[in-house]
């Protein structure tokens, strides 16, 4: 594997969450959820959820906590509650499109928890369900099955899950730079999908 190829390593992630402050990781839980919303507000708008907005809402919420360092006035573990409420169910009929918008409001209520508990477990969730969402993206658009060392080391080396991991280990450079500004702007600019990629998932069954 050549040095320059991302992986996706649970604890070495949790050992450099872990060295960061609350904020800083509720920052980087809060950009992977960030990505994920397009994501999310395309399943709610194909579902006819009525809802189309109100995750990217609660997502400009967080921002608004971690650039000011206030919690404000928002309930939050009620607001979790209604993140978790929005989570497609297991009786929910749908493709690959529906389990993106799971994998993005698991990762905004991961990164609620964020705020609520001082446990960086919490933002390695958050950040695990963007890979988890690529990781099931690239397998469908490739084709392959990571049953072998070998197709373990081609799927990873999908151009999705390559440019989704090296977004979050800039993530943690930002982070450890003090520039959570950036960070904000980055995941704004950069979700995880393309929309030419989400008309690709939209059809996967």
């Amino acid at each position: 594997m050549a040095d320059s190829m991302f992986s996706y390593d649970k604890q070495g992630l949790l050992g450099q969450l872990a060295a960061l402050p609350q904020p800083a990781r509720l920052a980087c839980a809060t950009a992977a959820a960030t990505r994920l919303m397009p994501a999310c507000e395309r399943y709610a708008l194909v579902a006819a959820t009525g809802r189309e907005g109100r995750a990217r809402d609660i997502v400009a919420e967080l921002w608004q906590c971690i650039l000011t360092d206030d919690p404000g006035q928002q309930p939050w573990p009620e607001v979790l509650g209604e993140v978790m409420g929005m989570i497609p169910g297991k009786e929910v009929q749908g493709g690959l499109l529906t389990q993106m918008a799971e994998d993005a409001l698991a990762s905004l209520a991961y990164a609620i928890r964020c705020l609520l508990v001082d446990d960086p477990g919490q933002a390695e969730a958050a950040v695990g369900r963007e890979y988890d969402a690529v990781d099931q993206a690239a397998i469908r658009l490739s084709g392959i099955v990571p049953n072998t060392p070998k197709k373990e080391a081609r799927l990873l080396a999908h151009p999705i899950i390559q440019r989704a991991l090296g977004r979050q280990h800039k993530d943690l450079l930002l982070l450890r730079q003090g520039d959570v500004a950036e960070l904000l702007r980055q995941a704004v600019a950069n979700p995880t999908f393309t929309e030419q990629e989400l008309d690709s998932l939209a059809s996967v069954k």
